[in-house]
């Protein structure tokens, strides 16, 4: 391991380079590491043609330093990502086809470093089946310069599989808190773990280089050699961090230890959620979960879940995860997503994905974007926007019963009255359509895989049946033909006992969940 400068960045990327980086949002960004080969870049122009593989979506959402810092410069060729939200450049330069881009399942890019660092043909697995990612589709190609097959269909033992062949790694960089003399890396300050253990295997592996960004260099022997989490052999160099804004563990702050599980917050450091329409679809969204349930949270209306849960006094009840790598706790709600304070456990980002894979979760709660009468989902394309699906895919095809929630249409205003939904204004743009926009979740797989499928708005509730999808329930105060059956571009199937949802749940207290849950 060898201490360097920010200026040494210089000798050692190269053009053409295929980067990974391992980090989410802010949390585990090198974003000083970031900031200098950018501004390098402005003042030799050397290094450009670059390829990223992102596992995650990576910024501050200030004035950081992402992929809209080298996309704008002309430095990349290909992003391989799971989910772009925070660089708004980068995403009209892919729609512009001004570069090639990818988007592939979350677990799968946070796995595959593994397969790379062993004597392994690529990853091969079934996730991504019958959905955007399969060749049959798209391939995860997100646009018309996106020519080179990554994914393809192959068949073992009869049984369809999808061969994922990623780059090899030149250069990986990292982050982590401190480093000691020998290069050993610990992740103490930080909001989780990430994958970079496997990253930095697979740049080795490649004979890439791997570069880590800390906070401090430590003597030797100071912490306990359990708590490394990359050995110093498989680290190249490592830089010191000058400039605490370039190495903040989350959005909000520097470090607040109690993200990083070091010790336990007695009061909650958010206010119960306002009552509104998003808190109507999680508090019936809630009642199919059962005690003892391992849950997914995922991004979106479903990451205030944690908020209901904490109001209704029923969080002790389930275990909640995010696929990050962090296990129970308060999970943050909206801009705060990620700060989870009173964690259970933390484990590697990759390790995650095994425990998802191999049956850890019992119910998963996601958002959709649109919804066709089959029951397909849409997550990752809607108006102008095409961000990705993040881990949706993965988690979709994984876990035994889905939850997808969301309003029904976009833009509408109502309000509670007497216990009751009334529409005060219809909304602009249907949710529920007649052909999905991306693949993003095939029904017809799900119904193969033996998934339990509900659809959760503030109007109705629908399931998944071999029919397609039925109406379950409808919000009291409601007229079927006017407020729910108008605002779709298809008829779904109408079930002979057609309920209404509880009505106590269209008021602003509450306070039966928690039994609901027991039940």
């Amino acid at each position: 391991m060898e201490i360097i400068s920010y200026k040494d960045l210089k000798n050692i990327v190269k053009t053409g380079d295929v980067i990974a980086v391992a980090a989410l949002s802010t949390g585990n960004l090198p974003m000083e590491i970031l900031k200098h080969l950018a501004e390098q870049h402005d003042e030799d122009g050397a290094t450009d043609n670059l390829t990223f593989i992102v596992s995650n979506d990576i910024s501050d959402f200030d004035d950081g330093f992402d992929l809209d810092s080298f996309v704008s410069r002309g430095m990349v060729k290909r992003i391989i990502s799971s989910l772009i939200i925070a660089s708004p450049f980068t995403i009209e330069a892919i729609k512009n086809n001004e570069i090639e881009a990818y988007f592939l399942p979350q677990g799968i890019i946070a796995t595959h470093y593994r397969n790379h660092a062993s004597s392994s043909p690529g990853m091969i697995s079934k996730i991504g089946l019958n959905t955007v990612v399969d060749p049959r589709h798209s391939g995860g190609k997100m646009n018309n310069v996106t020519e080179e097959d990554l994914v393809s269909l192959i068949e073992i033992n009869d049984e369809e599989y999808l061969h994922y062949n990623f780059p090899a790694i030149d250069l990986t960089l990292l982050r982590g808190t401190y480093a000691d003399e020998k290069g050993n890396i610990f992740m103490t300050h930080e909001s989780h773990l990430g994958e970079g253990f496997s990253a930095a295997s697979a740049a080795r592996k490649n004979n890439g280089k791997v570069i880590v960004q800390v906070k401090e260099i430590i003597e030797s022997g100071r912490f306990n050699p359990s708590d490394v989490f990359i050995p110093g052999e498989l680290v190249d160099y490592v830089v010191v961090n000058k400039n605490p804004k370039y190495h903040k563990q989350v959005i909000q702050t520097y470090y607040e230890p109690a993200l990083a599980g070091h010790h336990r917050i007695v009061n909650p450091k958010e206010k119960f959620l306002a009552f509104s329409v998003r808190k109507i679809i999680l508090r019936r969204s809630s009642q199919f979960l059962k005690e003892g349930d391992a849950v997914s949270v995922g991004y979106g209306i479903n990451n205030e879940l944690s908020n209901v849960l904490r109001e209704e006094r029923a969080d002790h009840l389930v275990r909640l995860n995010i696929d990050t790598g962090i296990f129970g706790g308060m999970i943050g709600s909206g801009n705060h997503f990620g700060m989870n304070y009173n964690l259970d456990a933390r484990m590697r980002h990759d390790m995650t994905w095994d425990f998802i894979f191999n049956g850890g979760l019992n119910v998963a709660f996601l958002s959709f974007a649109e919804i066709d009468s089959s029951g397909n989902v849409n997550v990752s394309k809607f108006g102008d926007r095409m961000n990705g699906s993040g881990g949706f895919i993965d988690i979709s095809q994984t876990v035994k019963t889905l939850i997808f929630s969301g309003t029904m249409v976009v833009g509408a205003k109502s309000a509670c009255e007497n216990n009751e939904l009334h529409i005060e204004e219809e909304g602009h743009s249907k949710k529920f359509v007649d052909t999905v926009k991306s693949l993003d979740f095939n029904a017809a797989y799900s119904r193969e895989l033996g998934q339990r499928v509900y659809y959760v708005t503030e109007r109705a509730v629908f399931q998944l049946t071999e029919d397609g999808l039925e109406l379950i329930e409808i919000a009291p105060g409601l007229d079927l033909e006017r407020d729910v059956l108008r605002q779709m571009d298809f008829k779904p199937v109408i079930s002979k006992d057609l309920k209404s949802i509880n009505q106590n749940i269209f008021q602003e207290k509450w306070g039966e969940l928690a039994q609901s849950i027991k039940e």
